[in-house]
């Protein structure tokens, strides 16, 4: 037979083996195990996203309430500005009842944060406003206030930090220094807040420096 109508064995299709099947099943396993680290990637930064968000609603009302809060009729009370917190109590006098340094916590519950403070501020504000509504994306929970994110705590993810910036006397070396917005803080005149959040790995995200 001539050689150019011989047909070329090479060219014939042959069965897929065993071999075949268990690579395809692992292309297959990649695309899928590629897909779904995207699905999650892409919830996790919207989580991320919400933290910023929620952030950027306390940089908003600060904003906007640091140019009302100082007037006469400012409608949120707890947060106006200008009201001197009052001077913590003295201690009780030799023979009256005061609470044992090892009385049950249930005993030694904090008085309502006193006017004026960022304590009383907040506490309205997370239980009378929109604030109450607020959920941290990564917990379903209400977002905690904390000193700083910590990468090494995951379980800081969502959270919020809310810091202020204090002025040192003229002459020192450092010009201000920040802190954590606590409860005891005074209100009463103006603040330099900064907001950041913390996303996924628990990393801070700067939302906005603004005044209160």
């Amino acid at each position: 037979m001539d050689a150019a109508t011989e047909k070329d064995s090479s060219l014939e299709p042959t069965d897929l083996t065993a071999g075949d099947y268990g690579f395809i099943a692992f292309i297959v396993l990649v695309l899928i195990a590629v897909t779904m680290l995207g699905v999650i990637d892409h919830r996790e930064a919207m989580k991320t996203e919400g933290s910023k968000r929620n952030g950027e609603q306390w940089a908003a009302w600060f904003a906007k309430a640091s140019e009302t809060r100082f007037a006469p009729d400012y409608a949120v009370a707890a947060c106006a500005g200008g009201v001197k917190p009052a001077a913590p109590a003295a201690a009780p006098a030799a023979g009256e009842d005061a609470k044992p340094a090892d009385a049950p916590a249930s005993e030694q519950a904090a008085a309502a944060p006193a006017p004026g403070t960022w304590g009383a501020c907040v506490a309205h504000l997370m239980s009378a406003t929109e604030f109450k509504e607020m959920v941290n994306p990564f917990t379903g929970a209400a977002p905690n206030f904390i000193p700083a994110c910590n990468p090494a705590d995951h379980g800081l993810v969502g959270s919020i930090v809310i810091e202020k910036s204090t002025a040192n006397p003229p002459g020192s070396a450092v010009p201000s220094v920040t802190s954590q917005l606590v409860d005891a803080d005074s209100i009463a005149e103006k603040l330099a807040l900064k907001v950041s959040v913390c996303d996924k790995g628990s990393y801070a995200v700067k939302v906005a420096e603004i005044e209160f």
